[in-house]
């Protein structure tokens, strides 16, 4: 019984340990980007360092917003049409409770996507709703910070840039 509640209160301590040092990164515009904390949806970690030396738009979306999936298609059309400009993460902020897996495969979804499993990521990026877009210099700095959709004409200049 001791040998329990130790345990318990062990877990109960890194648990508090780890959500006070989540709280350590927060994404503001010119500082370095948060670490994420997601995995892709064959469960392997996905790290920012994955994406060094190009710019990275990173787009936060739900299975229940309808403009996030009309978001993430335009995301995939100029990605096919500039493949080597910009990269693209898609972090689910589902949790356990939807079926990404699901969406993905019914709206024909290309682009990298991952879990944010815990909101981890959610809470270091100050996630207020979805669609919520951050887009990285090649090192890892915060550019700019989309909250909504992104209008087509910002997007394509994105894209475009060099």
């Amino acid at each position: 019984m001791q040998l329990r509640h130790s345990l318990k209160l062990g877990l109960l301590s890194a648990v508090l340990f780890l959500l006070i040092s989540c709280k350590d990164q927060t994404a503001n515009i010119g500082s370095q980007a948060p670490d994420i904390a997601a995995f892709d949806l064959q469960g392997n970690k996905v790290e920012l360092s994955q994406f060094a030396g190009k710019k990275l738009l990173i787009n936060f979306w739900s299975e229940t917003c309808g403009i996030c999936i009309v978001e993430m298609k335009l995301l995939q059309q100029f990605s096919q049409n500039y493949p080597n400009t910009l990269q693209l993460l898609a972090i689910n902020i589902d949790g356990e409770r939807g079926n990404t897996q699901a969406v993905v495969e019914k709206n024909q979804l290309t682009l990298p996507i991952v879990k944010d499993q815990l909101n981890i990521t959610a809470e270091r990026y100050q996630l207020v709703g979805t669609p919520t877009s951050f887009l990285l210099d090649s090192k890892g700095k915060i550019l700019y910070k989309f909250e909504g959709l992104i209008p087509e004409n910002e997007l394509r200049t994105f894209f475009e840039e060099k």
